[in-house]
Order: C-alpha cells, then structure tokens, then sequence
C-alpha cells in the first residue's frame, strides 16, 4: 500500500509539473517533498516546497465518512508533528484504496489506473495532544489532492500565501 501511495502522488505531481521526493527518513512526520523551482525573466529562481505525511487505507474500520468530512484516526504522534508552524508547510495526506485489494491497480494495453482519492487536510492551527495512543481528524470531504489543487497551492506558495 505504500509503495502504491508513492507512485499516485508521483503521477499527481507529475501531471501539475511538480517534482515527488519520497524522504527515506522522517522523523519530522515528512514522508515526501513537493517541490517547483520557478525561474524568472532574468535567469533568478524561486524554490517552493509543499512537505506532505502520507497515510492510506482501504479498511472502513480506520475511518468513517460523515456528510462532509472525513473522520481518520491518526497517531498522537503523527498528529503533533503536523501541529505548528513550520518553515516549509506540511500538510496530511490520506488516501482512501477500494476496499477490493484487486482494483487499488490495473494495467490494461492502453492505460496504468490507480484507484483512489486522495484527500489533504492541514494542521498547523491546532495544538499538539496529550493523547497517548490517537487523535480523530476530520478532513473536509471537498479537500481533494489533484492536479488543480497542486497547482493552486503552488500558485498560492509562490505568493507567499498558504492554504488558508
């Protein structure tokens, strides 16, 4: 499920002209790097970066979808690395597999397909917990990772504008 988290938001980002780099190591809560260097008219450049914590599932029993939102149990751990301000925003990324392990890929003559959706959500408002084990989030239903969103919030970073 990993490895198949990976090469959906490489292709994501990918198809927005942005660079994935998946961080071997990431104890910050850092599982990949979205990046874009910009060069402008006169050969200067501007680098954004867009870290993001990766998590998936296909269980119904890790999260429950209610109206608008999505409600996924999050490790306490995980939770306070996303909470604060940071110098490189970050932001929780979950994507939801077909409950069915068959569909999550298919490979046809024509066409690779990764089922899927990807949801964001970001956290640096909130304060950390005490929680020792997990913290429910809930991620807006309409906060869907895709090519316009990438390029949006790049758009926005290179403003020096963030999500909110």
């Amino acid at each position: 499920m990993e490895d198949i988290q990976v090469s959906y938001i490489s292709a994501l980002c990918a198809s927005a002209g942005l660079s994935y780099d998946p961080q071997r190591h990431d104890d910050d809560g850092t599982d990949g790097i979205i990046k874009k260097r910009l060069v402008d008219q006169n050969g200067g450049f501007q680098d954004l970066y867009l870290r993001i914590q990766l998590k998936s599932t296909a269980s119904r029993s890790s999260y429950s979808e209610q109206d608008a939102v999505i409600r996924y149990k999050l490790k306490a751990k995980n939770y306070n690395d996303l909470c604060g301000k940071s110098y490189l925003p970050i932001i929780l990324g979950l994507l939801i597999f077909p409950e069915d392990e068959n569909l999550w890929v298919q490979c046809e003559p024509e066409e690779l397909l990764i089922r899927g959706r990807l949801y964001w959500t970001e956290l640096s408002q909130q304060q950390p917990t005490d929680n020792a084990s997990s913290v429910t989030v809930e991620i807006p239903k309409v906060n869907v990772v895709n090519k316009e969103f990438l390029i949006d919030t790049f758009s926005k970073l290179a403003k020096g504008e963030w999500l909110s």
